[in-house]
């Protein structure tokens, strides 16, 4: 459970060809929220980032069992450190049907002290994971030290949607392909991907 709870976590803070500047009243309102979600994650409240993603997003994952998994990642003692979360970039992926999309680039510093001998018994089926999501040169095992350290940058997708009159969230990731392209439109989705992947 500990490894697919690990897993999850590193996918989470995982996150084109129509790319344009946001105008301003967007962009401070992205920076905002954008600012909200990556403090909690800083503050490891990982339920209270349920309430920042788009809710379409849970027509295709459920939001109850992402709510599980990440309560007992909160109750686990799993000790994650972030340092410089921050928003590196953002740029308007245009609307469809009324609803703005923004892509948003962050840069992302963690580290996973190995504190637990499970931990540190399945370090070797983490690193190799990590080493996938965010390249073998951003990821740093120490074995001797009982740590394992990640930088890289990640994406989210904004979403400003009337219905939900703010701009919500989707984790812009690989692991999430098929709910990304069920949750947006075909054309938002492949410009998105082609800066994002």
């Amino acid at each position: 459970m500990k490894k697919l709870m690990i897993i999850t976590m590193c996918t989470l803070l995982s996150t084109g060809a129509m790319a344009q500047k946001l105008n301003n009243k967007d962009s401070k309102a992205i920076d905002g929220k954008v600012n909200t979600f990556l403090g909690l994650m800083e503050a490891k409240s990982y339920t209270k980032v349920l309430d920042l993603i788009y809710p379409k997003f849970f027509e295709h994952s459920p939001k109850k069992d992402l709510f599980q998994m990440f309560q007992l990642l909160e109750m686990s003692g799993i000790e994650l450190k972030f340092n410089d979360l921050e928003i590196l970039d953002k740029e308007s992926l245009g609307s469809e049907k009324g609803v703005d999309y923004a892509l948003i680039k962050y840069s992302l510093n963690m580290e996973l002290p190995l504190t637990t001998d499970d931990l540190k018994g399945i370090a070797g089926f983490i690193v190799p994971r990590l080493e996938s999501n965010f390249g073998k040169e951003n990821v740093e095992y120490n074995k001797e030290k009982s740590y394992i350290k990640v930088q890289g940058e990640k994406y989210l997708v904004g979403v400003k949607d009337p219905e939900y009159k703010d701009w919500l969230f989707l984790i812009y990731d690989q692991s999430f392909r098929s709910e990304l392209e069920k949750t947006l439109p075909a054309k938002v989705n492949a410009a998105a991907s082609a800066s994002a992947f």
